[in-house]
């Protein structure tokens, strides 16, 4: 598995997922919960009805940019820098994997979706795009 992606594509697809939802503040499924209050983070997640979505904010744009939720999955408990490393990930800059992997850790800590990107890129909820 190798992928292939541009700087402008993450940051395209980060932008939208993040004007689609900027209130969100990831939580995980009850039913994914391994202890009572559990606030692991999962790229991707399991429905009631056994499909999967992705999950957290990486997963969601990584998805999104063709990574399947198979590979997504085989990724789970790693940081995103990993995760770009591990699913072989071209073309990305050391500043966006940096960006990435800091937007993860703030939604790890309960920010919305929006209030991360903003701290961490510096910049307001954008507008969608077209990909």
């Amino acid at each position: 598995m190798s992928y292939n992606l541009t700087d402008e594509q993450v940051m395209t697809a980060l932008g939208n997922v993040v004007a689609e939802n900027p209130d969100k503040v990831y939580k995980l499924p009850k039913r994914m919960e391994i202890f009572d209050g559990d606030t692991s983070c999962y790229y991707v997640h399991t429905k009631e009805d056994g499909s999967q979505e992705a999950g957290c904010i990486v997963g969601q744009v990584l998805h999104r940019l063709g990574v399947p939720l198979e590979d997504l999955k085989a990724s789970e408990g790693w940081r995103s820098n990993h995760v770009i490393e591990r699913l072989e990930i071209q073309g990305l800059s050391e500043r966006v994997t940096e960006l990435l992997r800091r937007i993860q850790i703030e939604q790890d800590k309960g920010w919305s979706w929006g209030r991360a990107y903003a701290a961490e890129t510096k910049n307001s909820v954008p507008a969608l795009e077209k990909a």
